[in-house]
């Protein structure tokens, strides 16, 4: 379940128009790119960590002897 949160989060991620804080200088205020900008690197950076927690973890107590 967490991976699929964290897919649909670097999805969401990507479908934010960070044109705005990359390439549109004109007519666009700071913020917006800045909101926008900030916002992609969160949702990139959650859904990594979901997506990386969802994988198996090795079991504890297990000595392999």
């Amino acid at each position: 379940m967490k991976k699929i949160i964290g897919l649909v989060l670097w999805l969401l991620a990507f479908l934010i128009p960070f044109q705005y804080s990359l390439l549109a200088t004109e007519g666009v205020g700071n913020v917006t790119g800045l909101v926008s900008f900030v916002a992609l690197l969160v949702l990139v950076f959650v859904g990594y960590l979901l997506v990386d927690s969802s994988g198996k973890q090795p079991a504890e107590g297990h000595s392999g002897h």
